[in-house]
């Protein structure tokens, strides 16, 4: 990725600096979500989709799992890093040949360094202009953030449809251990919302993607035909599963494997 700007409180009260902040390997193997899932996302973040991670309680893990999926963009891939109040929007143009990020650390009113209200607003009317969006909210489920977005915060219901990805996580307690999970993945666009991904809180067992036509309402969103996505999706998952199944699979494991799923794609 190349920054056009410095990021400000990223991580919220923490500033920028986040001491070890987890890979997507470690959350994977945390169980947080599947390498089916992970690999979904992997193919959004080449092909700039635009995400929201949503979870009520603080510490839910949106900004770690937000962070942990940014070496799946390729190198070309623009970042714009927006500052809350006060904003500007000095981007540079979008281009065809790859994404053009906007990063939001937080959509809330909590902090003015977190975007609130008509910057909220600009932000999405610019998803429709060819930019892409990475944030956080503070939500339970798909349902609480368009509503937040579009009821408190005046966004256009339309340009709630640029989404591609919103991703609620769910928080819980079980045997003496914090428990994270995706609790959902929700696929909006002008008229409503196809879930994609469900999290079965009683098995602890995640459904991703197993519908043929939700493979074939993300591809079209990523600009892929069935066929493409379908191997695309296969080979990352492959790759992340082995990564998962390797304790000792670091960030130079994960830049290798990205690299060998590239290189066999030419």
């Amino acid at each position: 990725m190349r920054a056009v700007n410095q990021p400000e409180s990223w991580w919220g009260w923490h500033g920028w600096d986040q001491p070890q902040p987890m890979t997507i390997v470690e959350i994977m193997q945390a169980g947080t979500l599947p390498p089916r899932l992970a690999a979904a996302f992997w193919l959004g973040f080449e092909r700039g989709a635009s995400f929201i991670f949503a979870a009520d309680p603080p510490g839910a893990g949106k900004t770690t799992l937000l962070s942990s999926l940014l070496p799946f963009a390729r190198p070309e891939t623009v970042v714009y890093f927006t500052r809350g109040w006060g904003e500007t929007f000095e981007l540079p143009p979008p281009s065809d040949a790859y994404p053009t990020y906007m990063m939001v650390n937080e959509i809330s009113d909590h902090l003015p360094v977190y975007s609130w209200g008509p910057y909220v607003v600009r932000i999405f009317e610019l998803l429709a202009e060819g930019y892409a969006l990475c944030s956080t909210l503070h939500a339970d489920t798909v349902e609480a953030v368009i509503d937040q977005l579009v009821a408190d915060v005046s966004v256009d219901r339309a340009h709630v449809g640029e989404l591609t990805f919103v991703v609620p996580l769910a928080v819980d307690r079980r045997d003496g251990r914090t428990l994270r999970r995706v609790r959902d993945v929700g696929l909006p666009d002008a008229e409503g919302v196809r879930s994609i991904a469900t999290w079965d809180e009683r098995a602890d067992a995640f459904s991703v993607l197993d519908d043929t036509a939700d493979c074939a309402a993300l591809a079209q969103r990523l600009g892929m035909s069935g066929d493409e996505f379908d191997a695309a999706l296969a080979r990352r998952e492959q790759a992340l599963a082995r990564l998962v199944a390797d304790a000792d699979a670091g960030d130079a494991a994960l830049d290798r494997a990205i690299e060998s799923v590239r290189r066999a794609e030419g």
